[in-house]
């Protein structure tokens, strides 16, 4: 016996599978982000916490739009990473692809890393008549040459696609002021910028850095 079902009750239901329907689909795509994180995972680590110290940065609770752009740069050898490469190479990560994982990376919670109190190199501090010198030429740095595209308080600015500088690894942070003044990575203003940090000033920078992600 079937039941008739008066118009009422039949846009109920209809209405109902219309408002289930993107949940569903949201799930899905939040699921396939994490399927594809497993390409990730073995470098940046299961929380996207980063690894070996800070040869791998963290990437837990970054801007996804900051993500999918370097994502799309490595995929274009803009930016080369020899781990990036064979993964571009063998998997045909296209730009829904990109958005996905980017998407499941940026909602992850970002994790704490540990990195205060900030132990300087000696020979930095040796640089400066004081610890509170030490401490003021860190802040200088950063505001003068920092501030304006990750913020005052260095979360960075998705508008922007610029990373936050807080709660990553010194030692990760290092190698990108290296590789910017060296070319290998491309943004005007920190390849002339950066070029002018001596150790003692990095050292001061990470420093200040630390201090703000606390």
């Amino acid at each position: 016996v079937y039941k008739v079902l008066r118009l009422p009750a039949l846009i109920s239901i209809v209405l109902g599978t219309a408002i289930v329907l993107p949940l569903d689909v949201s799930r899905a795509a939040e699921i396939t982000g994490k399927g594809l994180y497993k390409y990730c995972k073995a470098c940046h680590g299961s929380r996207g916490e980063g690894g070996q110290e800070g040869k791998y940065p963290r990437i837990a609770g970054m801007p996804q739009s900051y993500i999918e752009q370097q994502l799309h740069n490595f995929k274009a050898l803009e930016r080369v990473n020899k781990p990036m490469i064979p993964i571009f190479k063998d998997q045909r990560f296209d730009a829904p692809l990109i958005e996905m994982v980017a998407t499941y990376i940026a909602r992850m919670s970002e994790p704490s890393l540990n990195l205060w109190p900030y132990k300087p190199a000696a020979d930095a501090l040796s640089q400066f008549d004081s610890r509170a010198e030490f401490n003021a030429q860190g802040e200088e740095i950063f505001q003068q040459d920092c501030a304006q595209c990750h913020g005052a308080d260095a979360r960075g600015k998705p508008d922007k696609e610029t990373p936050p500088l807080v709660n990553q690894y010194p030692v990760y942070l290092e190698k990108q002021i290296d590789d910017f003044i060296a070319g290998r990575r491309e943004n005007e203003h920190c390849n002339k910028r950066f070029g002018e940090l001596n150790p003692a000033k990095r050292e001061a920078l990470f420093n200040y850095l630390v201090e703000l992600g606390k």
